[in-house]
């Protein structure tokens, strides 16, 4: 049995071709989509996620455990550098 994805040929292989699907399906991207940010990440796991997420169309990515578990200066310098991702 042939699951939704091969159905459909919905491309999935990339972080952001999920995110994309993800916000077709949320009425045809006309809602907000923010995305949990999951288990905690090194930095550069963490911004390759933050950049899937914002190339698939993605509103925004919860990171609060990825800098809550930081101190504080590096926590400050992780949020401005997410920020500027989302800038681009």
């Amino acid at each position: 049995k042939k699951s939704f994805n091969d159905k459909y040929k919905i491309p999935v292989k990339t972080l952001a071709e999920r995110v994309a699907h993800v916000k077709q399906a949320a009425f045809n991207g006309r809602r907000i989509i923010v995305f949990s940010g999951g288990a905690g990440k090194d930095e550069n796991s963490l911004y390759n996620e933050v950049k899937g997420i914002r190339d698939g169309g993605g509103n925004g990515s919860i990171i609060g455990r990825n800098t809550f578990q930081r101190p504080k200066e590096e926590a400050l310098s992780m949020l401005a550098k997410i920020i500027d991702i989302y800038k681009e």
